[in-house]
């Protein structure tokens, strides 16, 4: 008796913090939702009902010329850089995965750094390189970016999964006559796909947000849409409505991303957690 009221008194618990950290994270991102189907004459109004809701400010964000253009701009950009990103980091997670290597901490630390550093200290060095080679306003300067700050991530994921994958099943490979390559390819890389889903949904993230990187790297051609969405404020006021709108605009291609490899991203999250 005891131990089931000690049970119950642990799950309503544990209910309070859930719901605690639910409309933790979750507020935010319904006041944007709320201000954006509000009347501009409203939107200063500390209410979260009473109001018309009207569809005024996505019909305004809609209408701007450059939408259609930041948003491909967007796509473009993530795809490429999450592409690459674990074109080049697959091979060296795996390698800091299954070779022994001499101070291997020490390069996964190193690696670490270039997630550490804040992104003030490197927008510069980016800038003028891409100033100096004439890749300004172009998407090869803005994947490198989204490469660079993907990659370090791409490691750190992609080696943890490539650890919790026996060895023997690869060994096993390669007595039955696989190369080391067709092992990988074969065998090791199917058994990763869910570590794959994981992190290609996580960089996927981290690119499609970057905002500052893609606001002194791009141009014209080349705007992606958090630096649209930023359009929305001027050095006289700021369209509240129009931004959020924008705002819901922005994260719902990545929710329904996320929805579509919520199978993949959960098996990939917890991969390796139980042994």
């Amino acid at each position: 008796m005891i131990g089931n009221q000690r049970n119950t008194k642990l799950r309503i618990l544990y209910a309070i913090v859930i719901v605690f950290m639910l409309i933790w994270t979750l507020y935010p991102l319904l006041w944007i939702a709320f201000a954006s189907v509000k009347p501009k004459n409203a939107q200063f109004l500390p209410v979260w009902f009473g109001f018309r809701p009207t569809l005024e400010n996505y019909r305004t964000f809609f209408q701007n010329s450059e939408f259609v253009r930041c948003f491909i701009n967007s796509m473009i950009v993530t795809i490429l850089s999450v592409l690459l990103s674990l074109i080049i980091g697959t091979p060296t997670a795996y390698a800091l995965a299954r070779f022994k290597l001499r101070r291997k901490s020490g390069i996964m630390i190193f690696i670490l750094l270039a997630r550490m550093t804040p992104p003030v200290v490197l927008v510069l060095p980016f800038f003028l390189m891409a100033k100096k080679m004439n890749l300004s306003d172009t998407y090869l300067a803005l994947v490198a970016m989204g490469s660079f700050l993907s990659v370090p991530f791409v490691i750190w994921m992609m080696r943890g999964f490539f650890d919790e994958i026996p060895v023997e099943i690869e060994e096993s490979a390669v007595v039955d006559g696989c190369s080391r390559f067709n092992a990988v390819c074969k065998v090791i890389l199917p058994l990763a796909a869910p570590g794959f889903a994981a992190t290609a949904v996580l960089c996927a993230l981290l690119v499609w947000n970057e905002f500052f990187f893609a606001l002194v790297l791009s141009g014209n051609r080349t705007r992606t849409l958090p630096v649209l969405v930023n359009m929305f404020v001027s050095e006289k006021s700021v369209d509240w409505g129009t931004m959020s709108a924008a705002g819901i605009i922005t994260v719902l291609p990545l929710i329904i991303f996320g929805l579509l490899a919520q199978k993949h991203l959960v098996r990939g999250l917890t991969m390796g957690s139980i042994k």
